[in-house]
C-alpha cells in the first residue's frame, strides 16, 4: 500500500477529517490535501507527527514491510503500536477475543503489537493497545472498544505480536481466538491461557503450558523442550515430528494419552509431552 493511500485510510479509520489533521499535526488543511492525492510530501518532522498521531511507526506509514518483524502489509486494514524496550522482562499478553493470536519473536529492539483486519477499517478507533512498563515486568492489553462487538471481532480481527527475543525471560499469554500461533521463541517459559481450537508451536524453545478447556488440534512443529496441555473434560490432538524422541506423561484424574504410530517414545528425553487434568484424553500423533 503506497502512502498516499495509507495515509487516507489511517485518517478515515481515526474519524478525523483533514482539518482536524492538520490541526493534530500543525500544517494548513492544503498540506493534508496534497499528501493524500500524492501532489506533496511531508518532510521528516510531519512524517513523524503523522506516525504519533496514528501510533504507527514511519516505516508503517511509509508502507515499508519490516518482514523480520512480522511486518508484512497482507491485510486491508492495521493499526500498529510500537514499544521501546530496554532490560529483560517477564511480559504478560492479553490479546482478549478475537479471530486468530499470532506471537513471533524477532532479533530487534521494539515490542510490535498490529491489530489487523480485512473487513474493519475503523481499527485504530477501536481498539486500544494500553502497555504497563515496571523493572522487570511488560503487561500488554489489548482493548476492544463497545464499537466493535466480540462477534464481530471474532469473526475477521487478529492480532500480531513481535516480540524482542533479547528482552524476553518468560511469557504469558491469554486469548480467546479461534486459532493461536506461536512462532520462534526462545525463553525459559511460555504459559498460554486460550480458548482456541486451533495452536501452533514453531521453532519455540522453552517450557510451554498450554490451558484449555476445549477440544484442541495442537501442531508442534518442532519440538525442543516440555509441552504440558492442561485441561478439563476435553479431548485434544498434538502432533509431533516424526523423528524427535520424546517422553510422554499422564497426570490428573480420569486422563489418558493415547500414542499413534510412528511417535518415537524416549522415557528419558529431555523434552516431554504431558497432559494434566480431570476426564481428559490426549491423542499424540507423529507428522
Amino acid at each position: 500500500m503506497d502512502f498516499t493511500t495509507k495515509l487516507k485510510d489511517l485518517r478515515r479509520q481515526s474519524g478525523l477529517s483533514q482539518e482536524q489533521l492538520a490541526n493534530r499535526v500543525g500544517v494548513s488543511r492544503q498540506a493534508i490535501s496534497k499528501w493524500e492525492s500524492g501532489a506533496g510530501r511531508p518532510e521528516l518532522e510531519n512524517l513523524v507527527a503523522l506516525a504519533d498521531v496514528f501510533a504507527v511507526s514511519v516505516d508503517a506509514l511509509l508502507g515499508i514491510a519490516i518482514d523480520q518483524a512480522g511486518g508484512a502489509g497482507e491485510y486491508r486494514y492495521e493499526s500498529v503500536t510500537n514499544y521501546d524496550i530496554g532490560q529483560a522482562k517477564h511480559f504478560d499478553i492479553d490479546c482478549g477475543s478475537l479471530y486468530a493470536c499470532t506471537v513471533r519473536g524477532y532479533d530487534g529492539e521494539q515490542l510490535r503489537v498490529r491489530v489487523v483486519s480485512n473487513t474493519v477499517a475503523t481499527l485504530a478507533r477501536h481498539f486500544k493497545v494500553s502497555i504497563d512498563d515496571r523493572p522487570k515486568r511488560l503487561d500488554v492489553v489489548v482493548n476492544r472498544g463497545p464499537g466493535i462487538s466480540e462477534t464481530l471481532a471474532k469473526d475477521d480481527v487478529s492480532v500480531v505480536l513481535s516480540v524482542p527475543l533479547r528482552y524476553v525471560t518468560t511469557m504469558e499469554c491469554a486469548a480467546k481466538a479461534y486459532e493461536v500461533e506461536v512462532h520462534g521463541l526462545d525463553c525459559a517459559g511460555v504459559e498460554l491461557d486460550v480458548r482456541t481450537q486451533r495452536l501452533t508451536l514453531d521453532d519455540v524453545h522453552a517450557h510451554v503450558e498450554v490451558n484449555c478447556n476445549l477440544d484442541m488440534d495442537i501442531a508442534c512443529l518442532s519440538l525442543d523442550g516440555r509441552v504440558d496441555v492442561n485441561q478439563l473434560s476435553a479431548t485434544s490432538r498434538i502432533t509431533v515430528p516424526k523423528d524427535r524422541p520424546l517422553a510422554v506423561r499422564t497426570r490428573g484424574l480420569r486422563t489418558r494419552t493415547i500414542v499413534g504410530a510412528g511417535v518415537h517414545v524416549d522415557e528419558d528425553s529431555p523434552n516431554v509431552v504431558e497432559l494434566n487434568g480431570v476426564a481428559s484424553e490426549l491423542i499424540i500423533e507423529a507428522r
